[in-house]
């Protein structure tokens, strides 16, 4: 059974490695747009073999404490290997921001874009080592797999503000039956099973004096897993959503390329663009039927906000002209907070990235200023360092905005169920309905993907907005600037969309909430955490005890 481990055993470990990074960049297959998922039956199995073989060779030298070194030292590198090709395949969009402005960045992008996969892919290299800490031959090497690699994406998503993007978990939830199972385990319970279940093939191979019979077992068990999920999945799919009564929605998607956006003399026509669409749609419905109206982030190429009022008096005039009686806006734009000098002018101590809702007479009801910022595209770690070098914020705000203080609140508008904003990248991250003391109605998501052009990115960030929806019982009303705006009902179906580089309106109702989900009343993915790390500190004393 150790037949294949033990040939791929004669190879160095860099050769292993670059077996790793071919089978790491393979897996993004898995994932939006693709959604290619049986391609992890391969893709896993493959670094687990790397894995066994490095165990094995180091195995059977006469010094065991050293050999165990080289072991963690071996698994280590070729789990980072797989974590660079898998990140760097997942987030390569990241380089189309440099070229918006490729006279200043363009330069930096072959470094930026391999910057963030090689620090990603420690994370996988500390689950590669905790796996080959843990190895023993047969099935317990799969669970080992499992538990390391779990606890790596759980710390991506926390630690250094967090970047939970293209958890396995929403592979197994590329489609939307097997996405239902997210609103009783969440993303991170989603992300467990894909762990057990993609890695199974791995055993027909066991690095084990198993029967041969035997050997199927995973895989037959994986297998029933994903066909007993797409039927629960298809089952719950039968429910209905209805319509909120007398709520109708306008959603605008202006699509304006970002190199436009940041060019000052483009303000005037960029507004009116957004206007005209506010105003009329795309088949001239007048905007006086609709009870809310919700723009992207940053759909106002200036200041919009100063301290709690609008800061450019002839704005303010125009939406309160367009603004109907009844009719609530929402929209994403820049707040300043400053105070006025001597000359009349004010000053700016703070700039932040925000969401205004807008009532009658274009008055700013409320707002709120995002606090989980983009590193490096809303604000710069180290920015004197950087500063030095050359490097600034890609937003026009050079030394980036600032973080809001408090998480979004639940926000009331006339006519519709309170709704929880959620601007930009903030969606990617489970758990927040159940940091609020009420349960809003719905989510708002406002969004400025124009940065990542038509490339995997924007459809990515869609489908972790579709699992949040699902996570949390919730619809979602996004609007996008460049796409991807769409209604997205509390099971993660797509009811109405405007495609990436499309401009235009959705006009639609809003969805019904359903009651409370089993993940948003017990906060799984923390329990689920706090049972696996015994069994996990079990099995590295075993290891250990072994390996001495």
């Amino acid at each position: 059974m150790d037949a294949l481990p033990r040939l791929i055993a004669r190879l160095n470990t860099g050769k292993l490695a670059l077996i790793a990074f071919v089978a790491g960049a393979l897996s993004v297959l898995a994932m939006a747009p693709f959604f290619l998922w049986p391609i992890l039956f391969v893709t896993f199995p493959v670094l687990v073999w790397t894995l066994d073989a490095v165990c094995l060779r180091e195995g059977e030298a006469e010094e065991p404490l050293v050999t165990f070194g080289k072991r963690l030292k071996s698994a280590a590198i070729i789990g980072w290997a797989f974590g660079f090709g898998f990140f760097l395949a997942s987030t390569y969009w990241i380089g189309y921001a440099f070229y918006v402005e490729a006279e200043r960045y363009a330069a930096l992008m072959p470094f930026a874009v391999a910057a963030l996969p090689a620090g990603l892919g420690l994370f996988y290299a500390a689950a590669s080592a905790l796996t080959a800490a843990m190895w023993q031959r047969g099935y317990a090497r799969l669970a080992a797999f499992a538990f390391a690699f779990f606890c790596a994406d759980a710390a991506r998503g926390y630690l250094l503000t967090g970047f939970p993007w293209n958890l396995f978990g929403e592979a197994l939830a590329a489609n939307t039956p097997h996405m239902q199972l997210a609103a009783y385990i969440g993303v991170y319970g989603l992300n467990l099973a894909a762990l057990f279940v993609f890695p199974a093939p791995a055993a027909l191979i066991a690095a084990s004096e198993a029967q041969h019979a035997r050997l199927w077992l995973p895989l037959l068990l994986s297998v029933a897993v994903l066909a007993g999920s797409y039927a629960f999945g298809v089952n719950r799919l039968a429910e209905t959503v209805g319509l909120v009564d007398g709520v109708r929605m306008r959603i605008v998607q202006p699509n304006v390329p970002q190199r436009e956006k940041l060019n000052p003399e483009n303000r005037r026509w960029i507004f009116d663009r957004v206007l005209s669409l506010t105003k009329s749609g795309t088949d001239g419905s007048d905007v006086s039927g609709f009870t809310h109206v919700i723009w992207p982030e940053t759909s106002v190429p200036f200041h919009f906000g100063i301290n709690k009022e609008i800061y450019i008096r002839e704005a303010r005039d125009i939406l309160a002209a367009a603004i109907p009686p009844h009719t609530t806006f929402i929209l994403g734009a820049e707040r300043a907070e400053g105070v006025m000098t001597v000359e009349n002018r004010y000053t700016f101590y703070a700039v932040y990235n925000s969401l205004f809702v807008l009532g009658e007479g274009a008055q700013i009801s409320k707002f709120y200023d995002k606090v989980h910022l983009v590193p490096f595209g809303e604000y710069v770690p180290f920015h004197g360092f950087l500063a030095a070098l050359g490097f600034y914020g890609f937003s026009h705000q050079l030394s980036g905005f600032d973080a809001g203080e408090v998480l979004a609140p639940s926000i009331k508008t006339p006519m519709a169920p309170d709704f929880l904003p959620l601007i930009c990248y903030e969606i990617i991250f489970p758990g927040r309905v159940s940091n609020l003391s009420e349960r809003p109605g719905w989510f708002v998501n406002v969004t400025n993907d124009a940065w990542f052009g038509d490339s995997t990115g924007p459809y990515q960030h869609l489908h972790q907005v579709r699992v949040r929806a699902v996570e949390e019982g919730l619809p979602v009303m996004r609007s996008a600037n460049t796409g991807i705006s769409a209604v997205i009902d509390p099971y993660g179906r797509i009811i109405a969309q405007l495609g990436l580089g499309e401009t235009g309106v959705i006009d639609h109702g809003l969805p019904k909430a359903i009651p409370a989900t089993f993940y948003e009343k017990s906060r799984l993915p923390a329990f689920i955490f706090l049972f696996l790390l015994p069994i996990e500190i079990y099995l590295i004393i075993v290891a250990f005890g072994r390996a001495a």
